[in-house]
């Protein structure tokens, strides 16, 4: 298998980017993203966000940075947003007004969590 480094680097950093900015959002409105945690019937909504906030910035930037915890935590992330999708896009118990919003939300995680698994997948020469 042929990769192109550059491209492999910058998809790697475009990937980590998303779960980076939205961790620091989440810090910055951490309270507010307790309120919408509990709304979502998510048990000790603080600890969810702080765990949440340390895998989507702190394996993030392991992603970032495509350090040796780069392909792990991308597998870390993959199976965070497994968690994520399942809990916050339920697509299939909302009212039909919101059923495409959460249908494309589910579907567009689904694709990042396929990224990642690539990238997981795929061990750079040395």
């Amino acid at each position: 298998m042929t990769i192109s480094k550059s491209a492999y680097t910058f998809g790697r950093i475009l990937l980590a980017s998303l779960f980076v900015v939205s961790g620091i959002f989440k810090i910055i409105g951490f309270s507010g993203t307790v309120g919408y945690m509990g709304s979502l019937g998510l048990p000790a909504p603080t600890l969810a966000v702080i765990v949440t906030i340390f895998v989507e910035v702190g394996a993030g930037l392991a992603l970032m940075s495509g350090s040796r915890l780069a392909r792990p935590s991308a597998l870390l992330i993959a199976v965070f947003t497994v968690g994520a999708t399942l809990a916050a896009h339920r697509f299939w118990a909302v009212d039909p007004a919101a059923m495409q919003g959460q249908l494309t939300n589910f579907l567009k995680n689904l694709s990042i969590i396929g990224g990642l698994l690539v990238f997981w997948s795929i061990k750079p020469a040395e």
